[in-house]
């Protein structure tokens, strides 16, 4: 080969890695941090969202802005292609703020649409993150007081400053607070909790700028003075380790055993240092395990749940370690509460959530941010078109660029709908406000049965075994927009099957089969459902009590009171009593609850003696 020939392959061999570099596919540029280029039609939608949004002025441009950005976001969701996500995501995200401002009723609407239009991304998180269970005039307020003193970081940290928005959007004067027993800790101001994460975000195991809104939520309710998280924040913030720090506060099992008032109650200001030198029962080493994960950046929760003997609390939190991050929900928690519902609280909504729907959280965070914000978009569009609020033809004043657009555009059918969602959870399923759509057109009755079998064999796959009180809760909602209730008893059955591994899921199902036979005036039927949870879950929960309770108020119903007594006294005698402990946790039992049943009974009976008998047993008085 001469030189000259050399030269020229080697020249070859450099315009062609040139020419795979600069023609790399998008997806591998932006893993190497560099986003690609919007198309057109993206950018014309972000240009006009943008414009509607800075156009508000009073209440009066407020309303025709309203109007305008609902026909270019419904101009959007019809006609953009998988590829054109981020449109969809850009202008539902300005739609939501826009009715937020309008819904919150500010005197000055102006100054709040100017606020927002300044800080795009941050409008973009809120407007994708907030819902109608959020106070949308402390919401506004909060994001306000964010805005106003920190603009840049809000910029800079858009998600964590939408989370604390929809977090700590409490009454006006008020303050986020959680109940572990009888302690109340209460949080600081939304605005030290801002200024705490960013101030430590160089050092958080988990960076408040890496993490989605969706898993944010559960880092930002943190309780407690600023000064107890800083502390826990410098002494864990290295090896956070959420398992040892459960572990690291001693059991005060005095107030177990004997029921004497827990020390670190008695020592007064309840907080994490207090709680490391007295100790505490299970509740207080959950809410110390869980605050340190906080203060570390890690998304957390106290979660609870009751066995055949008592309650209990553990912590879930986001192990980000393994190569996929998952909700791990074992710290703490003893076998025997491994096989029964953890629920979880949502400080969004304030109200308990099973910790699988909390768990679905974790794929949220090994997806890119936008793949997060497409599927919370498809969320709001089929929502809207659920509920019959959008229009498939909207006039639009000025036109979108079509290159890249959908060959048919988009209809609210509901096949069209469910194509959406699953383009969009397919990528990120993480986002259960998503699937809450699919299970919104099953309760109308809008699906058919090749699209009841998909999605229930989806989920099972998607959720997995981690996260079936996801799946059951997700099944029941579909199985419940059924309208025959043969056709639902059989899918009952099938459903039976796949969490018989799961004594209070498949309590749950007998459950539910027993109130549908009821309704459809089967006694017999649901007298066999009731009747499975007795043979097979008796010690696993407190099935059996509530088992007892369907079947008592079942016998009444139909003339057949006198044979409780007899269930009840077969029963007890196959119920597991627990270990020593105090009265106050002994009474949670199903053994106690089941014996108060019984005592009862005997006494309405007329035999004295033997209800005597009973209360003895459980070291009552006569």
């Amino acid at each position: 080969m001469t030189a000259h020939t050399r030269s020229r392959f080697f020249m070859l061999i450099l315009t062609t890695l040139m020419l795979m570099v600069l023609c790399a596919p998008a997806s591998a540029q932006s893993r190497r941090g560099r986003a690609p280029k919007a198309d057109q039609f993206t950018q014309d939608t972000i240009t006009q969202s943008d414009a509607i949004l800075a156009s508000v002025s009073d209440q009066t441009t407020l309303n025709t802005a309203l109007s305008q950005i609902g026909q270019l976001s419904d101009t959007v969701a019809a006609r953009a292609g998988v590829r054109q996500f981020d449109a969809m995501a850009k202008s539902e995200g300005v739609r939501s703020i826009l009715m937020l401002i309008n819904t919150a009723r500010h005197r000055e609407p102006g100054s709040v649409a100017q606020a927002f239009a300044q800080c795009p991304n941050f409008t973009k998180e809120l407007g994708l993150l907030w819902n109608d269970q959020d106070n949308p005039s402390a919401v506004v307020r909060v994001a306000m007081t964010l805005m106003e003193n920190r603009p840049e970081q809000v910029e800079q940290y858009p998600a964590l400053a939408a989370a604390i928005c929809v977090v700590h959007d409490q009454t006006q004067g008020g303050a986020y607070k959680v109940r572990i027993n009888e302690n109340s800790p209460v949080s600081a101001g939304p605005l030290e909790i801002f200024e705490f994460f960013v101030k430590n975000a160089s050092t958080m195991k988990v960076a408040p700028d890496k993490l989605p809104a969706v898993n944010l939520i559960y880092v930002v309710d943190v309780t407690g003075s600023i000064e107890q998280l800083q502390w826990a924040h410098d002494t864990y913030h290295a090896n956070p380790g959420i398992r040892e720090r459960f572990f690291e506060i001693v059991y005060d099992y005095e107030h177990f055993t004997q029921g004497k008032p827990k020390k670190v109650t008695a020592a007064g200001d309840y907080s994490l240092t207090q709680i490391k030198k007295y100790g505490g029962v299970c509740a207080d080493q959950a809410y110390f395990a869980m605050s340190v994960a906080k203060a570390c950046g890690i998304p957390s929760g106290y979660v609870v749940a009751r066995g055949a003997d008592v309650s209990h609390a553990w912590v879930g939190y986001l192990d980000t370690r393994r190569r996929q991050a998952v909700w791990d929900f074992d710290a703490g928690r003893y076998p025997d509460y491994q096989n029964l519902r953890g629920n979880m609280l949502n400080p969004q909504i304030g109200r308990r959530t099973s910790d699988g729907r909390v768990g679905m959280l974790g794929s949220a965070m090994t997806q890119d941010l936008s793949t997060v914000h497409h599927a919370m978009a498809a969320g709001l569009v089929v929502e809207r078109m659920n509920k019959n609020q959008w229009n498939a033809e909207p006039q639009l004043e000025t036109e979108l660029d079509r290159k890249g657009n959908l060959r048919r555009p988009r209809s609210n059918t509901p096949t069209d709908r469910l194509t959406l969602l699953r383009a969009t959870l397919s990528k990120c399923s993480g986002v259960p406000r998503a699937w809450d759509q699919v299970t919104a057109m099953a309760k109308k009755g809008e699906l058919n049965t090749k699209q009841l079998d998909e999605w229930s064999r989806a989920v099972l796959q998607i959720a997995g075994r981690d996260n079936q009180d996801f799946s059951f809760d997700f099944l029941a909602e579909l199985i419940d927009g059924v309208e025959d209730h043969r056709k639902q008893h059989a899918m009952w059955e099938w459903a039976f099957g796949q969490f018989r591994t799961r004594p209070d899921l498949a309590a749950g199902v007998r459950f539910t089969q027993g109130a549908l036979w009821e309704e459809n005036g089967k006694p017999d039927m649901a007298w066999i459902a009731y009747q499975d949870v007795l043979d097979n879950f008796l010690n696993d929960g407190p099935m059996c009590v509530n088992a007892l309770q369907a079947m008592n108020t079942l016998l009444g119903a139909n003339g057949k009171q006198k044979d409780f007594l007899p269930l009840l006294e077969k029963t007890i005698r196959n119920v597991e009593q627990p270990d020593d402990m105090g009265e106050a946790f002994a009474s949670q039992s199903n053994f106690y609850k089941v014996s108060q049943m019984l005592i009862t009974e005997y006494e309405r009976h007329k035999r004295p003696q033997d209800a005597q008998r009973i209360r003895r047993s459980i070291n009552q008085e006569g």
